[in-house]
């Protein structure tokens, strides 16, 4: 799969995989910026503590993000006002802001250069339909005390209809930042952390909570998944409530640097930066967002970016790469306990995009909730908030039309024509499978069944990768998993075929 610009030449330390039976007070499953954070924010405590990376560090989620630290989030605040009330629009805006200020302290304590820098943020639309809900946003923006403008100096505003831009928001290299963390937790003699160490289940026995993990298991009074989207379906049925969506971004070597992030209003989404490194600028864009089930055609949507960001910079990206993001059916993260019953499993999900606060945050509440300290956020993100006509309307159309969609595109047409001959789904002695061509001539032959929920897999001829159109699941063309939720291979033993 392809790297990101922030992957591109980190000098990580590198953790043993497990290869023990322990038991531990705190297992932390994700060694993204949620679990990261979360076993920092524990460091002081007396409690003994696992972290585990189902793959290499910085392969995930958190490093194929834009790196945004912003309050300002297209239209979120009206969404989160129309569907509660203004009170939680005004805790989500807190907790934002929280956020950034946790995350520079971070920083600031334990001097990590991340290429921190402050920027404005803008939210804008080209479309006149979309005026009368910036005009909605400027009032809640009023009503929190925002300060925000309508004009911005570094934008051609020719072919804009409406803008709203804030001060004091900033952008920063995510790996960078993750990589200082992690070097501050791996001296702690409470933390042990292990990478390649994927969880495939977990079971409560009595008092306590067993992970298996590779052949190994973690016996732990607390369990922490913190991983993009949790393996399991219940507790929780966090399938139930969100969506996936799907982004492609690239980043260009560019003469110039501004000091503004933006991202548009309306669907599919555009979001920007700048990114300065050393002598090396870079406009970083993103595009082509839908939902998960839609634009199976994913080299076409590559394209689409690296053509579209090339028309903007006059150059060709030096990098590209996707991302897959968790969507809620009510625009609020998912944090805190699973359920009412398990009251020692916390789960953290859900960030509709804005992974980089949301993430931050989430780690500070859940490092709240194993320390039995208080937190004003506990209700808004609680997992298991009530439903309404709304978002049961939402779950409709988002979640149960978006798989049913996803589902019944592949068992209709299991060959699209842009497979070409690199690759086809048949079937073998009545096996649904997936066939992949190298340039050798060579067959690779996988299960087309995702592990996770059973939906058909469509093959990704740009980064060559079985994909999971339903929940983002993915497997390289010998049938190893390399994404979750799912836990377990696709490999086919042919000699038993």
């Amino acid at each position: 799969m392809k790297k990101s610009l922030w992957q591109k030449d980190i000098i990580r330390s590198n953790f043993k995989t497990l290869n023990k039976d322990i038991d531990v007070d705190v297992l932390i499953i994700g060694g993204g910026i949620t679990g990261v954070t979360t076993a920092y924010n524990l460091i002081d405590t007396k409690y003994d503590i696992v972290l585990l990376e189902a793959d290499k560090f910085f392969n995930g989620t958190t490093c194929k993000s834009t790196g945004k630290l912003t309050y300002l989030q297209d239209l979120k605040y009206q969404d989160i006002y129309n569907l509660y009330d203004f009170e939680t629009a005004k805790l989500y805006y807190e907790a934002q802001k929280d956020g950034i200020k946790l995350a520079k302290k971070i920083i600031n304590d334990n001097n990590i250069e991340c290429n921190l820098i402050k920027t404005d943020s803008i939210t804008f639309t080209t479309s006149k339909k979309e005026v009368p809900k910036f005009d909605c946003e400027r009032k809640i923006l009023d009503k929190l005390n925002v300060k925000y403008y309508s004009v911005s100096n570094d934008l051609n505003q020719k072919d804009i209809k409406s803008l709203i831009l804030v001060k004091n928001t900033y952008v920063f290299n995510p790996v960078k930042y993750l990589n200082g963390i992690l070097n501050v937790i791996k001296n702690k003699d409470n933390i042990s952390i292990y990478e390649n160490s994927r969880v495939r289940k977990i079971k409560k026995e009595n008092n306590y909570y067993v992970a298996y993990v590779n052949e190994f298991k973690v016996k732990a009074k607390k369990i922490v998944v913190s991983c993009n989207y949790p393996f399991f379906t219940i507790p929780g049925f966090v399938p139930f409530k969100t969506y996936m969506e799907k982004s492609y971004i690239t980043a260009t070597k560019v003469d110039y640097i501004k000091t503004i992030s933006g991202i548009t209003s309306n669907y599919p989404t555009i979001s920007f930066r700048y990114h300065v490194d050393k002598d090396e600028n870079y406009f970083i864009y993103l595009n082509n967002s839908s939902k998960l089930c839609d634009k199976l055609n994913y080299k076409k949507n590559y394209n689409e970016c690296v053509n579209t960001a090339k028309k903007i910079t006059g150059k060709v990206a030096n990098y590209k790469w996707t991302n897959m993001d968790v969507m809620t059916n009510d625009f609020m993260p998912l944090i805190g306990r699973v359920s009412n019953e398990e009251k020692n499993v916390f789960i953290a999900t859900g960030y509709n995009t804005w992974g980089m606060t949301n993430g931050t945050i989430a780690g500070k509440i859940i490092s709240d909730l194993i320390k039995s300290k208080k937190n004003k956020y506990l209700k808004i993100f609680n997992p298991s908030r009530g439903m309404t006509i709304t978002k049961f309307k939402n779950f409709i159309s988002n979640t149960v039309i978006s798989n049913t969609k996803a589902y019944s595109f592949n068992l209709i047409k299991k060959n699209p024509s842009w497979y070409k001959n690199k690759a086809c789904v048949t079937k073998i002695n009545g096996k649904r499978v997936g066939i992949y061509f190298d340039n050798q001539g060579n067959k690779h032959v996988v299960s087309n069944i995702c592990p996770h929920l059973k939906c058909f897999l469509t093959f990704n001829e740009e980064d060559k990768t079985w994909d999971c159109p339903c929940h983002g699941s993915r497997f390289d063309v010998f049938g190893n998993v390399v994404r979750g939720p799912a836990c377990y291979d696709i490999k086919i033993d042919e000699t038993k075929e």
